[in-house]
């Protein structure tokens, strides 16, 4: 029996005995078999290398070597060249109990990293930005902004991509100082203020964000927050699923930055925030079907805010062209508020 790629359109090699009995390596060297035969079908091609991805070979070398020698390939289009990148930077080895930069010195890792030091330097535009960008995702935090820098100053990268790698770098950077600097060049790089606002809402929700970031970047970034609220379509009834998850990020950051910096909880915020004078409705929306829903509810019954939320509210069932679905989840979020209201405080 072949080895089964899961693609009733690419004719496996054959190999003795059952499929289940081969390793790791033997399963990456089935696989690299049926890329060779199919080299000059780019979307088979590109459907092997993501494959591949989830393997994980103890023989990191030969795949390396084996990408390496594949990369100059005149019949591989840019698709193709990406995916081999994405490979190679999948037989990268994570380790949660050791710090990024020890991470970079395991066994085989420097090896990874070398190839795509190699990569990025490639006259093939394809090759090198995506291996650029896979560095940074991948290498010590120095080096990969050094080499960030040098990718947009040659045109291998765009300013936009540019800051967003440099964005998840911020809160690994000891220095206070250079994240300080490295703002101030994310503010100057040309995004519109809304774009910078969303990577940095992303950015800050991160794992590590909070902790590695120093305060003076921490008022930095709620101020480019509090300068860029996300805004909704200008149909009341338009509730849009992007436009929500936006403004519950922006909302998320904003109020983890303010609980880090002056410990108010956040819950009290978010409930604030949705109730300001001149708040969408469509901000109680987004946080009322978000995961801190139940304490923001609860904040706004103990406030005795419960009311004006259901006023608040009422503006949808006022609104001309009432639709099925903006009824639906606000008699959701009407049940859950009143419920609160008439249930007696323990």
């Amino acid at each position: 029996m072949g080895i089964w790629t899961g693609n009733p359109g690419i004719e496996a090699p054959n190999t003795s005995g059952d499929d289940t009995d081969l390793n790791a390596d033997e399963k990456s060297d089935q696989l690299w078999k049926i890329f060779d035969s199919h080299v000059r079908e780019p979307e088979i091609a590109r459907y092997l290398l993501d494959s591949m991805q989830f393997i994980k070979p103890a023989n990191k070398a030969r795949v390396i070597e084996r990408i390496e020698a594949a990369l100059p390939h005149a019949a591989h289009d840019d698709g193709v060249k990406r995916a081999l990148i994405n490979l190679l930077s999948a037989q990268f080895e994570h380790d949660a109990s050791v710090t990024a930069a020890a991470e970079c010195h395991l066994p085989g890792n420097a090896m990874v990293l070398a190839s795509l030091r190699k990569a990025a330097n490639s006259s093939d535009q394809a090759i090198a930005h995506q291996a650029v960008l896979q560095y940074s995702r991948l290498g010590e935090v120095q080096d990969s902004l050094a080499r960030l820098g040098t990718a947009r100053s040659n045109g291998t990268i765009s300013t936009n991509e540019y800051v967003r790698e440099i964005s998840f770098h911020l809160p690994l950077i000891a220095d206070p100082v250079q994240q300080q600097q490295l703002l101030e060049v994310m503010e100057d790089a040309g995004l519109s203020g809304q774009e910078l606002a969303e990577l940095l809402a992303t950015t800050t929700q991160l794992p590590y964000a909070l902790s590695g970031l120093a305060p003076s970047s921490l008022h930095t970034i709620h101020r480019i927050l509090a300068a860029n609220p996300p805004t909704f379509a200008g149909d009341l009834l338009d509730i849009d699923v992007l436009a929500l998850a936006r403004y519950n990020r922006w909302a998320g950051a904003s109020s983890a930055i303010t609980h880090a910096l002056s410990g108010e909880p956040v819950p009290s915020l978010l409930a604030a925030m949705v109730m300001l004078p001149d708040a969408d409705p469509r901000a109680l929306v987004a946080v009322a079907a978000s995961p801190m829903a139940e304490p923001v509810m609860q904040v706004l019954t103990e406030r005795g805010l419960a009311s004006d939320a259901l006023q608040r509210l009422d503006r949808f069932a006022s609104a001309t062209g009432d639709t099925a679905v903006a009824s639906g989840i606000v008699a959701d979020i009407r049940a859950k508020l009143t419920k609160r209201s008439l249930t007696p405080a323990p």
